[in-house]
């Protein structure tokens, strides 16, 4: 009986050891299992982050161009306003200029002597449009400058720890 029993104990306790060993080999399996889920939570994340990013600078980008839209269109009509203007008689330019000598004064020395400043036909006809032309380079500048500091700071938030 006590060669029974022993046999019985020596069974149960290479039984135990074998349940230790494959607990061993499960409890690694659950830490590389564990492994692999945290990066993949981090990868989701991460993910989550740049399609956040992605949508805020596409937004900004919609933003920043109707915003340009708008100035252009303002700086058409004004344009187009300014060549009424002009064409009316209504508003009138502010050009340093210098008059050329026209030869008409006196002798004497008593009136002036030059002709009324004035621009040309095609300086008139080309002032609108570099005036306009000035706006639309602004806006633009002023488009890029914004979608620069908008990705300047999304480039910042992303190297942020949340």
């Amino acid at each position: 009986m006590t060669r029974v029993l022993l046999g019985v104990a020596g069974a149960l306790a290479m039984l135990l050891v074998l349940t230790a060993l494959r607990l061993n080999d499960v409890g690694a399996d659950l830490a590389q299992m564990t492994d692999k889920a945290e990066q993949a939570t981090a990868q989701a994340a991460s993910l989550r982050t740049t399609l956040r990013l992605q949508r805020e600078l596409t937004e900004d980008q919609a933003a920043i161009a109707s915003t340009y839209l708008q100035e252009k269109t303002s700086a058409e009509k004004n344009r187009e306003d300014l060549y009424e203007c002009l064409a009316t008689g209504a508003c009138g330019l502010r050009v340093a200029a210098t008059c050329e000598h026209d030869g008409e004064a006196g002798a004497a020395g008593s009136g002036a002597d030059a002709g009324t400043p004035r621009l040309t036909a095609a300086a008139e006809r080309a002032y609108p449009a570099l005036q306009a032309g000035l706006h639309d380079q602004r806006a633009q500048i002023k488009g890029l400058q914004d979608a620069l500091f908008l990705l300047h700071r999304s480039c910042r938030l992303v190297g942020e720890p949340e």
